[in-house]
């Protein structure tokens, strides 16, 4: 029966169809029954072009027919993150203004997808201009949890998050800058792989601008799904260099450096001074310790070279400043750099978010002064990437807590949040993903149980740059001790 394909993982879809044990159609027709049925309650899918979908599927099972083989997605019907261009299909991150925008060409990524035999029938949504931890905005709503709807799917790819927990789809292009897969990933209990900084192309992607042709600073693409096989199935597809460079550039990955749990070399760093985690999230922690011990894995509990968060922070929100202030105008961005010593001095009896000033500095921050940013981050990197001589992975949790409930207002800068009975400032979710990011490194964020209130918890994979594969096979072994993706009740 199709109900019975929507939780097959996209390795065994492409299988079936290949065999001819499913068609192409009958799929995606399963994918739109399911939408109708649950996408109400979840607001994860906000857009379809299902005419043309159907015909590239008929297309599809024409070609299996014939023998034909367009490549490793061939018939598969995805969403998409609303933030990629697709061809046909409206493209508004989320912001009113381009309502109307459809793009005449998809994003990089997503043509890769396309070439490799891919159907893409629907958008997912996002929070405006992908810039929360929430996916809600004026076009089209709030997204909701299947784990439970009064709490956010996370963002920004909060929509594809749901969408993947639900069985809308199998595989997603997620994209991140501020945990915007890791997070989602984290909230629904999938996987999401942040891939290493560089190794996808941004052509294509809102923000920056529409028809941008420069790769941003910090910002990557990256596969979401219900399997670390998928991700890898994904990542093989849509990594490789960008429009600017292919007549001269080719991508040759590391192999994973091992194939068995029990070989890995793990550094567990879940305890930090600047961000203590929830205690239902630090119990999951030590259940994991305790299950890769009694698996021989080479574990070793700390931090990376007695680094802590705040050797990272800073500079990551002074680095992502510079990257947000680029759509302010310069009088904004001059008002706010003035006002960065000012809250660096007040800050702690206004209760404001903890080093926020930093942002503010790195908002107004001169072309001179952000090159100095870079190249402290550089000197930051080579002097972290020495913890790999030891350490094949390190394992970090995605965000302070689970899932949060919907808050829309006040502005983000004064939202609180709540964690172990203590209030906390929602700026506090982004300093676990900030040394992955800062650094341009690989972080796989893969499902490690469920905690007592019916949340899923994940753990964050970070690995050396351009060894995206070995965080990926580690989440995979993990999935064989701690049990992987789990489908969220009544779906």
């Amino acid at each position: 029966m199709s109900s019975d394909w929507l939780y097959l993982n996209a390795k065994q879809l492409v299988a079936k169809l290949k065999a001819g044990e499913i068609s192409s159609r009958a799929l995606l027709e399963a994918y739109i029954a399911r939408i109708d049925a649950k996408n109400t309650e979840l607001n994860a899918v906000v857009a379809m072009n299902l005419e043309a979908a159907r015909q590239r599927a008929d297309a599809a099972d024409a070609a299996f027919a014939r023998g034909e083989n367009w490549g490793v997605l061939h018939g598969l019907p995805v969403t998409i993150k609303d933030t990629y261009e697709v061809e046909g299909m409206p493209c508004t991150a989320g912001a009113t203004e381009l309502r109307q925008y459809v793009p005449k060409q998809a994003a990089f990524a997503v043509q890769r997808m396309l070439d490799a035999g891919a159907i893409v029938f629907a958008k997912t949504n996002v929070p405006l201009f992908a810039s929360d931890l929430q996916s809600y905005n004026q076009v089209y709503g709030t997204s909701n949890n299947p784990w439970n709807k009064t709490l956010t799917p996370g963002g920004s790819s909060g929509g594809a998050a749901a969408a993947v927990a639900a069985g809308f789809t199998a595989l997603e292009l997620g994209s991140d800058v501020g945990g915007s897969i890791r997070i989602p990933a984290h909230f629904c209990g999938i996987y999401g792989h942040k891939v290493t900084h560089g190794l996808i192309s941004m052509r294509g992607h809102i923000p920056g601008p529409k028809g941008t042709l420069a790769e941003p600073d910090l910002v990557v693409a990256g596969p979401m799904a219900r399997s670390a096989d998928d991700l890898q199935l994904l990542l093989d597809v849509v990594a490789g260099a960008n429009p600017m460079m292919e007549a001269g550039w080719h991508l040759k990955l590391p192999a994973a450096k091992h194939k068995k749990l029990k070989e890995f070399r793990v550094l567990l760093w879940t305890d930090d001074p600047l961000c203590p985690i929830d205690q239902q999230m630090a119990t999951l922690y030590q259940q994991l310790q305790q299950k890769l011990q009694a698996s021989d894995v080479k574990l070793t509990v700390g931090s990376p070279l007695g680094m802590t968060l705040n050797d990272f922070y800073p500079l990551y929100l002074k680095q992502l400043g510079s990257l947000m202030g680029a759509s302010q105008s310069k009088l904004q961005r001059r008002v706010i750099g003035l006002a960065a010593p000012v809250l660096a001095k007040v800050g702690k009896y206004i209760n404001a978010p903890t080093l926020f000033e930093h942002f503010m500095t790195g908002i107004d921050q001169s072309y001179t002064d952000w090159r100095k940013a870079h190249e402290h981050s550089l000197r930051l990197r080579r002097r972290f990437l020495a913890v790999f001589d030891e350490y094949d992975v390190i394992l970090m949790p995605p965000a302070a807590t689970t899932a949060l409930k919907h808050q829309h207002r006040p502005e983000m800068v004064q939202r609180k949040i709540t964690i172990n009975g203590q209030q906390r400032s929602y700026t506090d979710m982004f300093m676990w993903i900030a040394p992955a990011t800062l650094m341009g490194l690989p972080a796989t964020s893969a499902p490690i149980g469920i905690t007592p209130q019916g949340l899923p918890v994940n753990i964050q994979i970070m690995g050396a740059p351009f060894h995206d594969k070995t965080t990926i096979k580690f989440a995979s072994l993990l999935a064989e001790v701690m049990g992987g993706f789990t489908p969220p009740p009544h779906y």
